[in-house]
């Protein structure tokens, strides 16, 4: 047999030759096993219960602020109350005073002690209070020396 020509060498080199592909596995997603861990479990059972601390804690404080809230109106209810009454024994008091110091029982209150009604009734001449009065005389008069 003779040996192949080169010809037939090169076009058998030129055609490249088909490969089968290499089979592959079939594609899967990848799930990681979640980490049990002794300290994290604990650390998460930390962080819930400080999250329903916190809560609670709020809740409350929310509460004590309102009955503190709610106590300072009834204590401001009862104080106006007080004043309203206080204002009320004052004007009842300003009435009766006003009635004691009345020009026509005073008058009668002195006569029943025995004084006397005067024969006539000066009245005071009007001084204005922007002019200014004259100087008293201190100097003792003639007629009152002797």
């Amino acid at each position: 047999m003779a040996p192949p020509s080169t010809s037939t060498a090169r076009r058998a080199m030129a055609t490249p030759q088909r490969r089968q592909p290499a089979r592959r596995a079939p594609l899967r997603v990848f799930e990681p096993e979640p980490r049990r861990s002794p300290r994290s479990k604990r650390s998460r059972s930390f962080h819930v219960w400080l999250s329903v601390a916190v809560v609670v804690a709020s809740l409350l404080v929310v509460v004590i602020g309102d009955a503190m809230v709610a106590q300072g109106q009834v204590r401001m209810a009862n104080t106006q109350m007080a004043i309203a009454a206080a204002q009320t024994n004052q004007k009842t008091m300003q009435v009766e005073v006003a009635g004691l110091s009345a020009a026509p029982r005073v008058v009668a209150e002195a006569l029943a002690d025995g004084s006397v009604a005067p024969a006539s009734v000066q009245d005071l001449p009007y001084t204005s209070l922007s002019v200014p009065l004259p100087a008293p005389q201190t100097a003792p008069s003639a007629t009152t020396a002797r």
